[in-house]
């Protein structure tokens, strides 16, 4: 009996009723990333960049139009796709998929704001199987999302309101497409990292970061540090919530790695970001390290907000705390 099989076993044994309390911080959704990760492609995809879809979202359709990558045409000239409107692309991380409660949720959050063409880039069917694989494959994704946005540009979508925000390896990957921009006089306005994938890119073993010099802004948001995500700094302005490392307030405090509980603190990025979308005030304080911010030794640098909010004019690391639980913003409170 393999290791996976014990697992399972032992989740059904602790659901069951009995006299003694379950412990063990496992569910029945416990395994889903690991099992992810030994599947090569999802069901119903193929192993191609041409494969790779932009998801239109609107509130005037019950469900996301989806485009290939390279039907920018289809896509312009979708009806609820308004080219001079401000544009969000937003990449899920490794081994998501578009039904994921991570993208439904920025997805919900830019539906509700209004203001934004709500686009996600629906890679998943490059980004499941080996880890090692699918980082080295970022290039190619990120190069191709690149060519698609130009193309969008081309066709008449205003730069001045674009904005890339990509989740974990997400995040490198849209680092890749504004970089590709970049090189060809074409700078994205802003690029937002959400907990950017540290393994293989801090230092650069499977492929270049996401850098200050990507975009004309770039600032990331961290909650697992060193952990998941970046250990270091690595926008212009870089948020550090609870310190930007696990354990964030309300994630359990032991779990099974790799486990769907393990990946708590991660994933605060992209809830504590839809929160910001949807108007939440995360406040925060420049200051040069999470501890002297804790002493109160940093009260005379000014406010700024983390998030959607952020001015591009910011630089430097920001500290603040949050909520253990939605609403996770906590304003002024939680810069003092």
């Amino acid at each position: 009996m393999d290791l996976m099989t014990l697992f399972f076993i032992l989740i059904v044994s602790l659901s069951c009723q009995g006299q003694r309390e379950a412990r063990l911080p496992l569910s029945y959704d416990s395994f889903r990333q690991i099992i992810r990760s030994k599947v090569s492609v999802p069901e119903g995809r193929k192993i191609s960049v041409n494969d790779v879809i932009l998801r239109l979202y609107s509130p005037n359709a019950t469900k996301a139009a989806g485009y290939h990558i390279r039907e920018t045409k289809r896509l312009l000239a979708d009806p609820n796709f308004d080219p001079q409107r401000p544009t969000v692309v937003y990449a899920h991380g490794y081994v998501e998929l578009f039904t994921d409660a991570s993208v439904k949720r920025v997805m919900e959050a830019y539906l509700q704001n209004g203001e934004y063409n709500a686009l996600l880039l629906d890679w998943s069917n490059l980004a499941f199987g080996n880890y090692v694989v699918s980082a080295i494959g970022l290039k190619a994704v990120g190069e191709e999302t690149g060519k698609a946005i130009a193309r969008l540009i081309k066709g008449g979508l205003s730069l001045e309101g674009l904005h890339f925000v990509g989740h974990s390896m997400g995040a490198q990957l849209l680092g890749i497409a504004a970089r590709f921009l970049a090189d060809r006089k074409t700078k994205v306005p802003r690029l937002t990292g959400l907990d950017p994938a540290y393994p293989g890119f801090y230092p650069p073993l499977l492929g270049p970061p996401m850098s200050p010099a990507d975009a004309v802004f770039v600032d990331a948001l961290h909650t697992d540090g060193g952990g998941f995500g970046s250990p270091s700094a690595t926008g212009a302005a870089d948020f550090w919530p609870n310190e930007g490392k696990a354990k964030q307030p309300g994630c359990l405090s032991a779990t099974v790695p790799l486990t769907v509980e393990d990946f708590c603190s991660h994933w605060r990025s992209w809830e504590y970001w839809a929160e910001s979308v949807e108007g939440g005030e995360f406040m925060a304080r420049k200051c040069v390290d999470y501890d002297t911010f804790l002493r109160g030794q940093c009260k005379e640098e000014p406010l700024v907000y983390m998030g959607l909010k952020a001015s591009p004019e910011l630089t430097g690391n920001f500290y603040l705390r949050t909520a253990a639980k939605a609403p996770f913003a906590l304003g002024e409170r939680g810069a003092d």
